[in-house]
């Protein structure tokens, strides 16, 4: 399974076993399936069953950012075939419905998406939309910065004074122990909890070393900040937290922090940085988008991509 993952065109760290195996407090009733052509397999997907108000539905790993159908290159007949197979086997063990939050298309390195294309035609509905943001980091990376100064209306020697003034320091050290209150308190914010547990990002990190990576900000030695980032694939990374300690807005550590992450970004020769998605969760309707969060990520020089899930 892993093999296929990381071979795959649109596989990503979310489909790893070993990512979907890793959780503690959270128990889910995996359904994960394989799909084979001539005994030799053509794709993958990740799922569990959850029971709903008497259906019975088969959906995307809740464990998981990404779900649907991984596969390496596919023409449209065999897209189809798979489809086929799929609504067979569902059919036939009485579930009611699927639904699915597909890999987006920056993570294919041809961004394929001749299987959208397939579940579109078969009257497969996008049901959600989510805006998210993505970072294209430059082969030179101060050309980012630099686009950040513009964007921000500031010059560099003001970030400068601001990081020497206030003795400032950037530290990539996987101390989530520091991390988690952090964490904990920005989520409180918002009426919220980390996705994650303080020991299951530790379980992360150990069953998958190298995978994330904690950037802590500090100042005169009390961290005030921090950004965790998840390499989903060879080339692209994901901003998954940029927290701050509220006391200490004036040091503006969210964009310090960020410029930071792009220029690691930069270092390890990533293409993308995905920002993830900005939708309000105080909001009656959960897809209401954050203009606010939408606002600052374009000021980091973040675009557009559109995060859909099929039912």
């Amino acid at each position: 399974w892993d093999k296929f993952v990381d071979q795959s065109n649109n596989g990503t760290l979310f489909h790893f076993r070993s990512f979907l195996n890793y959780h503690i407090e959270r128990k889910f009733n995996d359904h994960s399936l394989i799909f084979e052509k001539k005994g030799k397999l053509i794709a993958l997907f990740s799922a569990a069953v959850i029971e709903q108000d008497g259906r019975k539905i088969l959906h995307s790993h809740p464990g998981a950012s990404y779900g649907g159908f991984i596969h390496q290159k596919i023409n449209f007949s065999d897209a189809e075939g798979i489809i086929d197979s799929f609504e067979k086997y569902l059919s036939d063990l009485k579930f009611t419905e699927t639904f699915f939050i597909p890999t987006p298309s920056i993570y294919s390195p041809n961004q394929d998406e001749t299987m959208d294309y397939a579940l579109l035609w078969r009257k497969y509905e996008q049901v959600e939309f989510y805006i998210s943001s993505v970072i294209t980091i430059h082969s030179d990376v101060e050309k980012n910065i630099k686009e950040v100064y513009k964007l921000k209306n500031r010059s560099k020697s003001y970030y400068e004074k601001l990081i020497q003034v206030n003795n400032i320091s950037f530290k990539w050290e996987n101390d989530f122990d520091t991390f988690y209150p952090i964490l904990v308190e920005n989520k409180k914010r918002h009426n919220a909890k980390p996705t994650h547990s303080l020991e299951e990002l530790k379980k992360i990190n150990k069953i998958l070393p190298g995978r994330i990576n904690l950037l802590l900000m500090v100042a005169a030695g009390k961290a005030v900040g921090g950004s965790l980032i998840i390499i989903a694939k060879e080339n692209i990374g994901i901003i998954f937290y940029n927290m701050v300690d509220y006391n200490y807005l004036n040091l503006q550590p969210a964009i310090l922090q960020t410029m930071e992450v792009i220029r690691y970004a930069g270092r390890e020769n990533l293409q993308y940085l995905d920002f993830g998605v900005s939708q309000d969760p105080k909001a009656e309707n959960p897809l209401t988008p954050s203009r606010t969060l939408i606002r600052f990520k374009e000021e980091t020089g973040a675009l557009t991509i559109i995060r859909k899930a099929f039912r």
